[in-house]
């Protein structure tokens, strides 16, 4: 009876803790609101008693795993057209102790743009979304809400010889993207995102508008690489074209492993990073069916030449006859039609699919993860990766190579340290549609099976990973108000190396209460 006694005390202390938390959580989001500007509030805040809400909640999310009925959901969500009701937002939040989460593309592998285990209200950007290109100047001035297809669409538009180097799926918002890297096929020849990002606007942890020379070089320099979102809202990026041919060339070469697909996955891994920088060639081996029904591993060779076809074959022909190009594999076609290439379009797709943002995203749910090697993977050990593919089930993955211009940018140049001694990324991939409990954990705890499984062949002390591809397993702080240095350390020292120090004084510098935090933000000096 004691122990019935004690535990009654324990439900009902409990109700009583978590029923307080909920009036001080409704309190607060009532004073975040009426401290807004009101002439604004009726058309651009939604809460839970909107019948909007979860048509603007869901809009961008694109990982199912977090839209499920017990995944966290904010208190407010503000689309901001304008960067003054972003000034009034961070201000009110700040004012009112409400963490906040800024959400361009929705593409956050972990959700963490818009789900927190504390009470949360998300600023959206993507209305946020104009590109303004100037000729002239070479230059282009894009929102952080504007999809990577608008930008490269606009760029297309108005020259046929600009582009940007960036991502290859197009509904990718560029603050989010732009902030963490930016990774791209252009980028053996160019660099990252960030490579080529000469300004841009962020509202502080004060509600001020800073540019590059009123921020300073330490905060431009954090944000380009080090994640936005630990150091304010950014609101626009000022790009650096750059010039390409007027013709680049696409091939997808698929090799099946019994028909020696190791020998030349083996071959790549040697040439790939030491190829002329115009010439990026991605593989993917992915798990297929084969004739007799078994399960086989498939490796697709996708590559992209600024350059004729013409040119491209005997340069490829020298260097990796291993992979038999042949003339009729090979496509040429304007920059902008390989960025609907790459984004598995039909060959023909008319650009405006650049523009095609899903109302809704499709039904699937994912985990995603990411490693550098540093050594090529010997013979014997793609046998067993290949052994081990198939043990999943829709899980594959993306080797995309380095060298070219990643050799010769200083690790130190921005906060993204993965530069040279690098032979290729990898992105593991497995996404699947069953919503049930039980297959989101096999799935998950497959990912994270095959990421242990890969320890012997790639980076180590530490062993890296890559902001972009968002990985909660590698350390985070729970729950998300609270920054422990230790936990931000771990999985600090792993996207950012040395760089991760830096990171620190510019954060303590700039946003010394630690107003904008997230599960794997940059932490203060003075955090415990």
């Amino acid at each position: 009876m004691e122990t019935m006694g004690k535990l009654s005390f324990l439900i009902t202390t409990l109700t009583i803790v978590m029923s307080i938390s909920s009036t001080t959580s409704q309190s607060s989001i009532q004073n975040f609101l009426n401290c807004l500007p009101y002439s604004q509030v009726s058309e651009v805040i939604y809460t839970p008693n909107n019948a909007s809400f979860s048509t603007i909640l869901n809009m961008k999310i694109q990982n199912k795993r977090f839209r499920t009925t017990t995944t966290p959901k904010p208190l407010a969500i503000i689309t901001a057209r304008d960067a003054y009701l972003v000034q009034a937002t961070v201000k009110c939040a700040k004012r009112n102790n409400i963490q906040i989460r800024i959400r361009s593309g929705g593409h956050d592998y972990e959700g963490f743009s818009y789900v927190s285990d504390v009470p949360f209200i998300v600023l959206d950007l993507f209305l946020l979304n104009s590109v303004n290109v100037n000729l002239k100047e070479e230059t282009a001035w894009v929102d952080s809400g504007a999809t990577l297809g608008k930008i490269y669409y606009t760029i297309a538009k108005n020259s046929n010889s600009l582009a940007f180097p960036s991502g290859v799926c197009t509904s990718i918002g560029a603050g989010g993207h732009f902030s963490g890297g930016g990774y791209g096929n252009l980028m053996r020849k160019f660099g990252l995102s960030i490579d080529n990002i000469i300004d841009a606007k962020i509202v502080d942890a004060n509600g001020n508008i800073l540019d590059r020379k009123s921020m300073g070089e330490d905060l431009f320099w954090a944000i380009r690489g080090g994640g936005g979102a630990s150091f304010g809202v950014i609101l626009s990026w000022k790009l650096k074209l750059v010039q390409v041919t007027p013709q680049v060339t696409v091939f997808n070469v698929k090799r099946n492993v019994s028909e020696g697909a190791t020998d030349v996955v083996y071959k790549w891994q040697l040439i790939a990073p030491k190829l002329h920088k115009d010439l990026f060639i991605r593989v993917q081996p992915n798990v297929k069916i084969g004739k007799g029904g078994e399960k086989i591993v498939q490796v697709s060779f996708i590559g992209q030449f600024l350059g004729t076809v013409e040119k491209l074959l005997p340069l490829v022909s020298e260097s990796f006859p291993e992979l038999g190009l042949k003339e009729s594999d090979c496509i040429s076609m304007p920059w902008v039609n390989s960025t609907l290439f790459w984004y598995n379009k039909p060959i023909g797709t008319p650009l405006e699919a650049l523009l095609d943002e899903p109302k809704d995203p499709q039904p699937v749910y994912s985990k995603f993860k990411s490693d550098y090697v540093k050594k090529p993977i010997p013979k014997e050990g793609l046998e067993s990766i290949w052994k081990m593919m198939i043990k999943g089930e829709n899980f594959f993955m993306q080797w995309n190579p380095y060298g070219g211009r990643m050799e010769e940018i200083l690790s130190s140049e921005t906060p993204f340290p993965h530069r040279a001694g690098n032979l290729f990324l990898i992105q593991y991939l497995n996404i699947w549609i069953d919503e049930s409990p039980q297959v989101i954990e096999r799935h998950v705890n497959f990912s994270r099976l095959f990421h242990e499984f890969m320890t012997p062949y790639v980076s180590n002390s530490p062993r890296e990973a890559f902001l972009n591809y968002r990985d909660g397993d590698i350390g985070a702080n729970h729950p998300s108000n609270v920054t422990k240095f230790d936990i931000a350390r771990t999985y600090g020292s792993k996207f950012f190396k040395e760089n991760f120090e830096r990171l620190v004084n510019v954060k303590t510098k700039v946003d010394p209460d630690n107003f904008f935090r997230y599960e794997q933000s940059i932490p203060t000096r003075s955090t415990n």
